[in-house]
């Protein structure tokens, strides 16, 4: 019987090769956009599934509250591990991370000249760092690698760049101008992983962090945790209702040390709660968490991607309903003469459902070409790196094999039972039946069905352009423009040396200024808290206020480009402004200053230093729009108020001298550190890829749209080429009797045209709801015109012309005398 219906399966094909090829290309391309999506979305949920305790594993973060300042982080202080190991039996190992930054590696050869890099991926760690993660190991074993401070673990691909093909083990790199020994080699870390490293060094070795071992306000390390028991929402918040007991034991001391009540604090409504973030949902649920973690996604973009797959491949299955649906008259002979032989209505549904699973697997074969085809693309968009291998891996062969059969019942059910319902005595009805065909009105509700997905994605994607386009552009107070960046700048030495290259920068016409500082906008900052003072005024200040803060020179502020509006900047006298500061509007704001010129902040992190306030400057963002301008100052380098790793030299350039530039600064820099890389950046480019996952949003909901688009006018341009095959006759008799071309298009085209306005009409308060709680992520947002519904209505209504325009003037050109013959 299969056999059977494999063969009328094919006659059908050959009798109606035209749908059937619009059926089998708009099933392959929605196969083909689920099929990738699919993958997409599988790759995005298997984070740090490779490790085999994973499951055990949570990052330890800080839900912190201090007056109206809010945030959830996983920098943690350093003592925060050994309390959680020695007071919490459910927790088996406790390890910390330190970031690095950017470190210049050396290998120095006999004879040869050194290999060296800037690298980005090296970071700090306990001794018991990868016993807990267990991250597999080719070298060295995961309990000793980091048990001395001289010691050096790196992966794979490091070592293949630094020594080839001989051993690492026992030989000695130079990290920042300090050798250490090569103790492990781990197996290159999967792009899954959401802690990456190339370089691990010993904790022990960096005395910054022991140097802070008494603080819980110092939040420059990271914390992970394994419990002795798999984890469970249950465990986890009963280990979590046990960390105020410790925070309220050992906090206090440290706050007492910088000068302020702890308890007192908590008393008026602060919060200072240690929460466990399970390892292998980190990655898609961490919501606002603020976290040095470089791998963190997006889970409503996933989400997003993963229905609009869906609706694709829905948009492609409601093609073969229509086309099936509407070529009923066609099959009704058919079925009549079958169940006159005494066929069963089940064997008919059987019959329809085998066409349908043929089409779908035929589908599923073109899909998988174009899937192969299309995956460079596919990369480039989601910043992907899968391999045709990844597309029937054993991971994803049970999608690839279920997916066409579910497509082939989605598609085939409907038309199966609506088909198989003709009798014997039904044949002359069908034949006298109008020329829409069968189930005109579900026809029609599909093709809205079509159409309105099609222009609610078209609005969403304008409207996430026009965001993305706000937040690349929207730069109050700050000018990103022209901005060379040079990182590393600490390794120009001392003060003296530093100016000497700044002063021979200057030198060259193309370079307007430069300035050094600790942190850039788009690149982080340092924050800690600060007292506001009193002073004479009548309205009360603030007690304490968490502040981001740049330490810099007196050119920092022309270089930027940051807008003074109260005030003065700093002078050129470093010595006059050691104790002076400079705040943005919001910091004024939060303080509540009226008057914050010659107002006073004292630092309790640094012995109660005091600043006085000698400008305010503008509010510009230091990082992404999604996030609201905090409280932000600008102290003087001669302040020596606190020091941290980063070191950047920022210098303003003449527009257009970009590249003439940059050879010259690079061999300037070459004379100066020899032994440290040029590397180079843009302050605009810094802030563009503070939108990568806005970015990717674009491109791939653009993309996709197009494709939801191509099904869509794929279906309607059969059922415009049915509808005029049914109409011929009619089209003859009107033209015999004097009709023109126009007036034939136009009433083929009508109906069509009919439908696309109620698609308009249902689709645009649809999206509208919808981009209005998307942006809602954003702190700083576009205003949805009522232009971008009108330009989408334009555009859906001239593609939907121009789909069913060709049709229509094929039939409306017709020679009467053939129209007429037509049965």
């Amino acid at each position: 019987m299969l056999l059977n219906h494999i063969k009328i399966a094919v006659q059908n094909f050959r009798r109606q090769t035209f749908f059937s090829l619009v059926n089998v290309i708009g099933l392959a391309v929605g196969l083909a956009a689920s099929w990738l999506i699919g993958i997409y979305v599988y790759y995005e949920n298997s984070y740090d599934r490779f490790l085999p305790l994973a499951d055990r594993i949570c990052a330890v973060a800080f839900d912190i509250k201090s007056g109206d300042q809010e945030v959830v982080t996983t920098n943690t202080p350093p003592p925060v591990a050994s309390r959680l190991m020695a007071d919490y039996p459910e927790i088996e190992l406790a390890a910390r991370t330190f970031n690095l930054g950017t470190v210049v590696v050396r290998r120095d050869r006999q004879g040869k000249d050194p290999i060296q890099f800037n690298e980005k991926d090296a970071m700090a760690a306990d001794t018991s760092f990868l016993e807990l993660f267990d991250f597999p190991m080719t070298s060295g074993n995961v309990s000793s690698a980091l048990d001395n401070p001289e010691k050096m673990v790196l992966t794979e691909k490091m070592a293949e760049k630094y020594f080839g093909n001989e051993s690492p083990i026992g030989q000695s790199l130079s990290v920042n101008d300090h050798l250490f020994t090569i103790s492990g080699v781990v197996k290159n870390l999967p792009a899954t992983s959401s802690v990456q490293f190339n370089f691990l060094m010993p904790m022990a070795h960096y005395r910054v962090v022991e140097n802070f071992a008494w603080s819980w306000i110092w939040l420059q390390t990271d914390t992970w945790v394994r419990l002795r028991e798999k984890q469970s929402p249950e465990i986890i918040a009963s280990l979590e209702s046990k960390f105020p007991k410790m925070i309220k034991t050992y906090a206090p001391a440290a706050y007492a040390r910088i000068g302020q009540d702890l308890e007192k604090q908590l008393a008026n409504g602060d919060r200072l709660d240690v929460k466990l973030l399970p390892l292998e949902t980190i990655h898609l649920q961490s919501g606002n968490l603020n976290s040095r973690l470089t791998t963190l996604g997006d889970k409503s973009q996933v989400n997003m991607f993963a229905i609009v797959g869906g609706l694709i491949l829905f948009l492609a299955c409601v093609n073969f309903m229509n086309l099936s649906t509407a070529r009923s008259v066609k099959r009704s002979r058919e079925v009549g003469i079958r169940r006159a032989m005494g066929s069963q209505r089940s064997i008919l549904i059987s019959q329809f459902l085998t066409e349908s699973m043929i089409f779908s697997f035929t589908a599923m074969i073109v899909a998988g070409v174009l899937a192969i085809f299309i995956l460079p693309f596919f990369n480039k968009l989601t910043a992907l790196d899968l391999s045709v291998s990844d597309l029937f891996s054993k991971d994803t062969i049970a999608f690839v094999i279920i997916l066409p059969i579910f497509t082939g019942f989605l598609g085939g059910l409907y038309p199966a039972f609506y088909l198989s319902r003709f009798k014997t005595v039904d044949i002359s009805k069908m034949a006298n039946t109008p020329a829409s065909g069968g189930h005109a009105g579900i026809r029609s509700g599909l093709v809205v069905f079509q159409f309105a997905v099609s222009i609610a994605l078209m609005l969403g994607s304008f409207i996430i352009y026009q965001q993305l386009n706000f937040a690349q552009n929207h730069s109050p107070g700050l000018n990103r423009e022209n901005v060379l960046i040079i990182d590393n700048a600490r390794h120009l030495g001392e003060a003296s040396a530093k100016e000497v290259f700044r002063q021979k920068l200057l030198q060259f016409p193309e370079v307007v200024s430069a300035t050094y500082s600790t942190f850039l906008p788009s690149q982080g900052s340092f924050g800690d808290f600060y007292e506001p003072e009193q002073g004479n005024q009548s309205r009360a200040t603030v007690k304490s206020l968490p502040l981001g803060s740049f330490l810099t020179d007196a050119s920092f502020v022309p270089t930027l480009g940051i807008k003074i509006i109260a005030g003065r900047g700093f002078t050129s006298d470093s010595k006059a402004d050691s104790t002076s500061i400079i705040i943005n509007e919001s910091a004024v704001k939060a303080i509540g200053w009226e008057n914050p010129i010659g107002k006073w902040l004292r630092y309790p992190g640094n012995r109660n230093q005091r600043f006085q306030v000698i400008g305010v400057m503008q509010d510009f963002h230091e990082s992404s729009i999604r996030v609201i301008i905090e409280p932000t100052a600008i102290f003087h380098e001669s302040s020596k108020t606190y020091q941290t790793w980063g070191s950047a030299l920022a210098v303003r350039l003449r527009p257009g001298t970009e590249k003439a530039v940059i050879a010259k600064v690079s061999a300037l820099w070459k004379k100066a550190v020899p032994n440290v890389p040029f590397e180079n950046d843009f302050l605009d480019a810094s802030f563009t890829r503070l939108y990568k996952t806005e970015t990717k949003t674009v491109s791939v909901l653009g993309t996709f749209t197009g494709l939801a688009l191509f099904v869509g006018c794929l279906g309607l341009f059969a059922l415009a080429a049915f509808t005029a095959e049914q109409r011929t006759k009619e089209i003859g008799i009107r033209k015999v009797l004097g009709a023109s071309v126009a007036v034939l298009v136009t009433i083929l085209s009508k109906d069509f045209l009919k439908l696309v306005l109620i698609a308009i009409v249902i689709a645009t308060p649809v999206a509208w709801y919808l981009m209005q709680k998307w942006l809602q992520n954003f702190k700083y947002q576009v205003q949805i015109e009522w232009w971008v519904f009108a330009i989408t209505a334009a555009i859906a209504i001239f593609i939907a012309l121009l789909t069913v325009s060709y049709q229509s003037v094929k039939a409306a050109l017709m020679n009467p005398v053939k129209s007429l013959k037509t049965e």
